[in-house]
Formats: structure tokens, sequence, C-alpha cells
């Protein structure tokens, strides 16, 4: 199970370490408002990417693992996703006679977004050469940030702005070489229909956008920049942490039809959670100082709350490929739809009270929550809870051994690096049938 996680995980661990290390490098030496305009950009672009996508990009992607004759429904989904990015085109035109914002232009970039077909590399059984694909595509912007800052600072934006385009354009040329298939797609007047045939998949797909990064794009209504650029710093753990766990979906995104392996990719999920303890709640000041310096003083408790929220996505990371898989369409859109409202909603009341600062991570702690109950009950039942707890109880005495050392021995840096590297051996030993066998053995 592993060794394709691995180089999955490889690349696209390098890709979001660069990503992590540039955030950390604008919020030190930049501030916030640079870095919640950086965070509003990629938010629209998850918002874009689902908007365009809208349920064609997962109902295409399941036709190509399921099916042999894939080109003529990924030829379909592609022309429609191109006519869509027009009319968001239209939109961003409009939107920018009423408020012109920097941050907007990237709504040009939609057509590219559009014409990336690398997400069908995942149906295909490919999950390497799109994990490189992605390597690109998030190191362009990133490095151009980096250098920018060096010559010419004050074009920090603008430089981001143009390469997450570049990105975009290179991860699509290189996908349609590798599925051998046209890069370019015609308008398809009746786009709306191959839309409206998959619109329960749309919401869940757009919903899920939202519950990571997408968030900001709505939390600029009732926050301001600044705050949104101090919970994006936080925000981009949660959301590489997602990554993660997307991996193991899409790594084995043609086999979760089984019940077996989707339970043994939730087990993997739930050792990836176990890891979060130790930087989030038993050295939250240590991580927080290695990575932004003094910039989090006080505020430790973001990180505590995003903690909270990536272990409760560890539980779940199967469930909704698994519905998707199994076409269970309406649970996913009641699952992600009362999520997002609900992640909403708490995230614009907390706006207006002195605990601001917290309603967006609280807002996602919802939202995961109602996402595990609703899933968890609707695939598996109550036997889902029994199977997990279980798992965990073995994992009580490693997490044990590192909270023993946590208050045996003064809380530094050095003891953070230490206490992680012993807890990773432990998992390595204790766990290493799990970890080696192939995902589709039984137990």
């Amino acid at each position: 199970m592993i060794k394709r996680v691995f180089w999955v995980s490889f690349y696209t661990g390098a890709s979001q370490l660069l990503a992590l290390y540039t955030l950390s490098y604008v919020l030190r030496n930049y501030g916030e408002e640079v870095s919640g305009r950086i965070g509003i950009i990629d938010s629209l672009v998850l918002i874009i990417s689902g908007v365009i996508s809208f349920g064609t990009q997962l109902a295409v992607n399941r036709n190509v693992a399921t099916k042999r004759s894939w080109r003529s429904n990924y030829y379909l989904g592609q022309s429609a996703r191109f006519s869509m990015s027009l009319v968001v085109i239209i939109y961003a035109i409009v939107s920018a006679m009423y408020q012109l914002d920097l941050t907007k232009l990237i709504f040009l970039a939609a057509p590219l977004i559009a014409f990336n077909g690398d997400y069908s590399l995942y149906g295909t059984g490919q999950p390497i050469k799109a994990a490189q694909i992605s390597f690109f595509r998030i190191a362009i912007p990133n490095l151009s940030i980096l250098i920018t800052a060096y010559f010419f600072s004050q074009y920090l934006i603008h430089a981001y702005l143009i390469f997450v385009g570049v990105g975009i354009f290179n991860s699509g040329i290189i996908a349609s070489r590798i599925n051998k298939v046209q890069y370019l797609f015609p308008f398809n007047r009746k786009f709306t229909k191959f839309y409206l045939k998959y619109y329960k998949v749309g919401i869940f797909q757009l919903s899920y956008a939202i519950l990571i990064t997408g968030i900001l794009a709505i939390s600029k209504f009732f926050y301001t920049i600044e705050t949104i650029g101090l919970v994006y710093g936080v925000l981009k753990y949660f959301e590489v942490f997602k990554g993660l766990l997307r991996i193991l979906k899409q790594a084995f995104f043609r086999d979760l039809a089984s019940d077996a392996v989707g339970i043994r990719v939730d087990k993997f999920g739930i050792l990836m959670g176990s890891f979060v303890v130790i930087p989030a709640f038993l050295y939250t000041k240590e991580t927080l100082q290695l990575i932004y310096a003094d910039t989090y003083m006080g505020k430790e408790l973001l990180l505590i709350l995003f903690g909270i929220a990536m272990i409760l996505a560890s539980l779940q990371p199967s469930l909704d490929m698994r519905a998707l898989l199994k076409r269970l369409d309406n649970t996913n859109l009641f699952a992600y739809l009362l999520a997002l409202i609900i992640a909403v909603t708490i995230i614009s009341y907390a706006s207006n009270t002195p605990y601001g600062l917290y309603g967006i991570p609280i807002g996602i702690i919802a939202g995961e929550i109602i996402l595990l109950v609703v899933l968890s009950l609707r695939i598996e039942g109550l036997s889902f809870y029994i199977k997990r707890f279980q798992f965990i109880l073995k994992l009580l005495p490693l997490l044990s051994m590192v909270i023993l050392i946590r208050f045996l021995f003064e809380p530094s840096i050095i003891m953070l690096v230490i206490s992680s590297a012993i807890y990773s051996l432990s998992v390595l030993f204790a766990f290493r049938k799990l970890l080696f066998e192939k995902a589709t053995q039984m137990d």
C-alpha cells in the first residue's frame, strides 16, 4: 500500500512544502495583507475550478475509472468545461465593472483551468504522473514569489497571478500528451445539459472546495484582508493535510468501490491524523515559532482548532469517494451542502464577536462534524465507529508515549523534532502490516 502512496506523497509533499515555506516567508517579511491577497487568489482558483468542474470532473473521472471507452465522455466533459469557463469570464468582467480588484484577474485563467485534464490521470490509474504534474503546477507560482521578492518585491501579487496561470497551462499541456488527447476543445452550445446531468455531484464538488481554502473567498465579505491573511497562514496546513488525504483517495480511486479497501484507506488516514497531535496540541507554540517566528504569539488557539479539524477529517478520507463510486450522489449532496451552510453561518456570525479570528476554523470544524456523521451513517452505519474506535485503541499506547515525553521534558523545538521522530518510527514498526501490504488485501 505504501509504495504507491509514497511516490504520490513525495511529489505532492515537495510542492506543498515549497508553498508552506513561501507563505511563511511572505508573512514574516510582508505581513498579513500580502498573505491575505495570496490566500484570496488561491481561494478563487479553487472556487473557479469547482464551478468549471461542477460535477463534470468527478463524473468523467468515474467513467474513466470504470469504462474502457472513456475518451468520448472525456471530450464531452472538456468541451462543456471550456464553455462554462467563458461564462466565468463574463461574470468576472461584470464584477470588475462594479468593483475592480487585482485578485479578480485570476478569473481570466478560467479557460486554462477548463482545458487542464490532469484529473483524468487518476481515473486511468496514473496517480504518480498526476502528482508529478501537480508538483510543477504548484511550484511555478510559489517560486515566482521568492524570485520576485528578491528583485521586484512591489510586484509580488502580479507575479503570482501570472505564474498561477502558467502553472495551470503547463499541467494541461503535459496531461494531454500523457493521455494522448487534444488540449483545446470547442465551445458546446448544449453544455448546460451536461452540467444539469451531474448537478448533484457538482454541488458536492464545489462545496468540498469551499470548505477548505475556498472559504476565504466567502470570508472576505465578513473579515478584513489582514485577518484573512493571518488565518490563511494556519489554514494552509489544513489545506495541505486535506491534500494528503486526497492522495489516498486518488491513489486508490479505482479500488474504493470495495468496502475493504475503503476501510484500510480510512485506517491509513487515522494514522496520518494521529501525527497532528504532536505539532498542534503538544508543541503548539514551538511549531508556530519554528515556522512563523512571533507572528502567532498569543494566537496559538488557531493551530489547535485547525488541528481538531484535521483529526476529524482523518477519520473519513474515503467516505465521499465511496459514495461517489456507489452512485450515492444524494448522500454527498446533502452532507456537503448542509456542512457548507452551517460553516458559513458560523463564520458570518463569529465575525461580529470578539472571537472573530477563530470563526473560520470553528466553522470548518462544524462542517467536518456534519460530513463525518452523515457520510459514516449512510455508508457503513454504526459499525463505522466501532471499527475506527478499535483501531484508535491500538494507537493510544504510542500516543501516550509522546504525551509522556512532552510532560517529562521542557517543551522546545528540539523536543518537537525528537518526539515526531520517535512516534514515526513507532508507527512504522507497529503498523508495518497495514503500511506495506497491498490495499486490496483483506485483513
